[in-house]
């Protein structure tokens, strides 16, 4: 043992001294470092220096503009990182690389996550990065239940049939349908994978989703919607939808991989009772333990002749909807008909009304920045 007197301990202790010092400017000069390159936003890191970023290679494939733009700066950006889901999520996707959510889209999040203020609700967005200073964003960020995350396409198709179609870049082989593909395809790999709630970034929730498992609702005869949909982990009907996609993929029909695919398999699963009358959308569905709703309590408007019901100035049955329809859970805008038609502000129109009532902070914040719903 060492005297503690000694030349031997003296130089012993010195050395401590000098590397405890060494490891304290470290220790600063890493924070340093830090504060300069990232600044904690909530549970999220923003970029406040430009840095070097490297994606993997679909982000290229699925965002070309996006790509090529951030990769000149992140500075002030929201880094996004990807996180499984839970089995008690509601989720939604956003495959058009946007960096933030228009005014509906912010709305429908927090129509979520207003009906249901103790579930987890998970906004999954193919940009890595995002604006989180935009004023819609940062309403949707502060609410208690609401998550954001990276929908990073190599995690989500991780198993086969799903991992070769997505490496062959199948859904790049029509380039203005490929967020289409995407988002039908990952929908339903992330509900085999998780389970729990997905619906579309175009769809209010109106009241509290039915509290049993395993709903899917209808469209029209010989469509079943995947629009909105809660299944459990491994269901058999998401392993014969995904075993299914990449075997008829069509990359020129919009819809194959979508409402045709998945009233095929509940078809191939119940001939009996899911069936292509006229009249079956009318009434609740059940296929072993799933129950395929009727087409008004998951979709009360027709996308082809009742648009105007919800965008125009109320008419119709539009003016007895939130006193009559008490059985219905969505309102559905399908944007793809309908994103380019605004809508005033206020309780004149239906859509109006339903951001008023069930996304109230939105709507708020669009009043207060001039913005349009």
């Amino acid at each position: 043992m060492d005297d503690p007197e000694s030349p031997c301990s003296a130089r012993t202790k010195n050395g401590f001294r000098v590397l405890k010092a060494a490891l304290v400017v470290s220790a600063a000069f890493m924070v340093t470092l830090f504060s300069l390159s990232g600044r904690y936003y909530g549970n999220y890191l923003t970029t406040i220096m430009p840095e070097e970023v490297s994606y993997p290679a679909w982000v290229e494939h699925l965002c070309p503009r996006y790509y090529y733009g951030i990769r000149r700066s992140t500075a002030g950006l929201l880094k996004l990182s990807w996180k499984p889901l839970t089995d008690d999520a509601i989720f939604f996707i956003q495959t058009s690389c946007a960096r933030s959510l228009g005014s509906r889209q912010a709305c429908v999040v927090e129509s979520a996550a207003h009906h249901h203020p103790h579930q987890p609700i998970r906004l999954l967005m193919t940009a890595p990065y995002i604006n989180h200073t935009h004023p819609l964003l940062q309403v949707v960020l502060g609410l208690d239940n609401v998550q954001a995350s990276w929908l990073d396409l190599d995690h989500v198709y991780q198993e086969e049939p799903l991992l070769t179609w997505h490496r062959e870049r199948q859904w790049m082989l029509n380039e203005a349908l490929s967020p289409t593909f995407v988002s039908d395809s990952s929908r339903i790999e992330l509900l085999k994978r998780y389970g729990g709630t997905y619906l579309d970034l175009d769809i209010i929730t109106l009241r509290p989703l039915p509290s049993f498992s395993n709903w899917l609702g209808w469209h029209a005869p010989m469509q079943i919607n995947n629009a909105a949909m809660n299944l459990v982990k491994g269901h058999p009907s998401l392993q014969m939808v995904a075993s299914s996609i990449p075997k008829i993929f069509d990359p020129t029909s919009c819809c194959i991989i979508g409402p045709y695919l998945l009233y095929d398999v509940m078809h191939k699963m119940c001939p009996d009772d899911v069936t292509n009358s006229p009249n079956i959308t009318e009434t609740d569905v059940k296929c072993g333990n799933v129950t395929v709703l009727a087409r008004t309590r998951l979709y009360p408007f027709s996308p082809y002749n009742e648009l105007d019901y919800i965008l125009q100035k109320k008419k119709g049955k539009a003016l007895t909807f939130f006193t009559s329809q008490n059985d219905t859970y969505l309102l559905h805008l399908y944007s793809s008909h309908t994103s380019k038609i605004r809508v005033p502000l206020g309780d004149k129109t239906l859509l109006g009304e339903a951001a008023m009532k069930n996304c109230p902070k939105v709507y708020n914040a669009i009043v207060k920045h001039g913005l349009e719903l």
